[in-house]
């Protein structure tokens, strides 16, 4: 189902930025949760940067700490966080710590480079995590130390009780009392008994197990060989060579498997003669999918009239050209009715009715949002997109209902218009040609991310919006996408002049349901 919402294109940015192929569903943001949690000792120079602020400063004694909050530790400094039921956090120095959430209900941090050692309260009722670029620790009741290398490598201690840590992949192992596991971007290696130096798991580690399938972090022969494995398993696979926008020959190959019952998992390939860029969209749905994904699939976009019984409730993207990355998570997707919520900016006026086979328009003739047709869709809670490991955005709510009030940017880019950002940079439509181009910075400009698409031809033609017009039914809009290729290429700030490029043909979206 293909959606409108008022005055998308220029009100919703996040349709541009995250809907590569329609894919990427709307999401909603929301304030990050407080409470209190203070630095209660400090030793050295320690710089502390307040959530929204661009400026670091001298911490003091005593400072009260919120969601986003950040420290920094000189090569000699040292910090303790207190937390409000007892648990205790030292960063120790060369360290960069990050409060992500504090409550009654959960503790999350980040440690993104540096060492720190945690003694953590036995509280059933609280969620205690500690994030690093390569693993999630979630936390038992326990004494524990972490440590995070330059390329996001970790080291876990345990010193007493029970921890849990998982990869990036989603594999997890509990260690506990002396036990010690390593973490890199390949995933979690094997857990050592530090008082005996003995292995406690199979000959297979987990970070082999991974390299069985496509992730980040991965060489092009690894991305290779595991794309091989894991189309053994395909649903759907489709493949072909065309000429890109740049003139360029690019093998395209795509495929979606299902890792899990509730799981659909897409991966798209591009290999030319001077590069190679991939891409992959990891779904997990409310429950188990049917034999026949496809009736899942197209209710991504939304449902008319009642919610949908499919929808997703997390999802990772990966878009990487071997060096550079794109990361984008998102978890706590429930569906909200948008038409009837409150808020008249996120109303969608019109969808691609599946049982019709056409493009249906809803009456949603009340602006104060009640009273209109109804209208489901899925907003996710929780969401981050990072670029080379720089947080562009990112918000942590609690099963919020509308896409503007109840929203908050936690960070960092919004995306800029017309008059006052001037072509090539900024978001506009190409007079009478599928181009368009999204692009977004912060206050300061230094962090900013860039988004051309196209729609192409297999000889490189970009189609016109005339190719498109006056077609209303599904039938004939898929046949006509059938001639035509998106391509999107990514730039950014932490980039360093490089791109993402990425081509994708519509055919296995249409087979699979995605494109209904």
């Amino acid at each position: 189902m293909r959606v409108k919402s008022r005055d998308a294109e220029r009100r919703n940015p996040r349709h541009a930025r995250r809907a590569f192929l329609g894919v990427f569903l709307v999401s909603l943001l929301l304030p990050r949760l407080c409470a209190a949690t203070s630095i209660t000792a400090t030793e050295g120079r320690v710089l502390f940067l307040k959530s929204g602020s661009y400026t670091w400063a001298e911490v003091v004694r005593g400072q009260v700490l919120a969601g986003g909050d950040q420290l920094k530790t000189a090569t000699r400094a040292r910090a303790t966080v207190t937390f409000d039921d007892g648990s205790r956090v030292d960063v120790n120095p060369g360290s960069v710590f990050i409060l992500q959430e504090t409550g009654p209900q959960a503790s999350e941090m980040t440690l993104a480079l540096g060492s720190m050692r945690a003694w953590i309260a036995k509280n059933l009722n609280r969620r205690f995590q500690v994030r690093t670029p390569t693993s999630v620790c979630a936390v038992r009741g326990t004494e524990f130390a972490i440590d995070v290398g330059e390329r996001g490598e970790t080291r876990v201690q345990m010193f007493g009780g029970l921890l849990a840590v998982s990869d990036n992949k989603g594999n997890e192992v509990l260690i506990r009392d002396t036990q010690r596991v390593e973490v890199t971007a390949q995933g979690l290696g094997r857990v050592v008994d530090s008082s005996q130096g003995t292995d406690r798991r199979g000959p297979e580690s987990a970070r082999d197990a991974a390299k069985r399938e496509v992730g980040l972090e991965m060489t092009k022969e690894e991305v290779q060989v595991a794309a091989a494995l894991e189309q053994k398993n395909a649903v759907y696979r489709e493949g072909k060579a065309l000429i890109d926008v740049n003139g360029k020959r690019v093998r395209v190959e795509e495929y979606i498997v299902r890792p899990a019952d509730d799981q659909f998992k897409l991966v798209v390939l591009n290999e030319r003669a001077d590069r190679f860029d991939y891409f992959f969209y990891h779904g997990t749905f409310n429950k188990a999918l049917p034999d026949d994904m496809s009736s899942a699939l197209r209710q991504m976009s939304g449902c008319i009239g009642a919610a949908c019984d499919y929808f997703l409730i997390s999802y990772d993207t990966g878009r990487s050209n071997t060096v550079d990355k794109v990361v984008e998570t998102a978890s706590g997707g429930h569906q909200v009715e948008v038409n009837n919520n409150l808020e008249a900016r996120d109303a969608v006026t019109a969808a691609f009715d599946s049982a019709t086979d056409r493009w249906v328009s809803l009456n949603v003739s009340n602006p104060g949002g009640v009273g209109n047709e109804k209208f489901y869709q899925t907003l996710f809670d929780n969401y981050s997109i990072k670029f080379n490991d720089v947080i562009h955005q990112s918000w942590t709510g609690s099963n919020i209902q509308n896409t503007y009030a109840d929203v908050t940017y936690t960070n960092v880019t919004t995306v800029q218009y017309e008059p006052s950002c001037a072509p090539p940079n900024c978001t506009y439509t190409e007079e009478g040609v599928q181009h368009q181009i999204v692009y977004a910075e912060n206050a300061s400009g230094a962090i900013w991310e860039k988004y051309d698409n196209y729609i192409i031809s297999d000889e490189g033609k970009i189609a016109k919006f005339s190719d498109f017009a006056g077609i209303t039914s599904g039938s004939a809009y898929k046949t006509t996408l059938l001639n035509w290729n998106y391509q999107q290429i990514v730039t950014a700030s932490e980039f360093s002049g490089r791109k993402i490029d990425l081509v994708v043909e519509p055919k296995i979206f249409i087979k699979s349901g995605l494109i209904p």
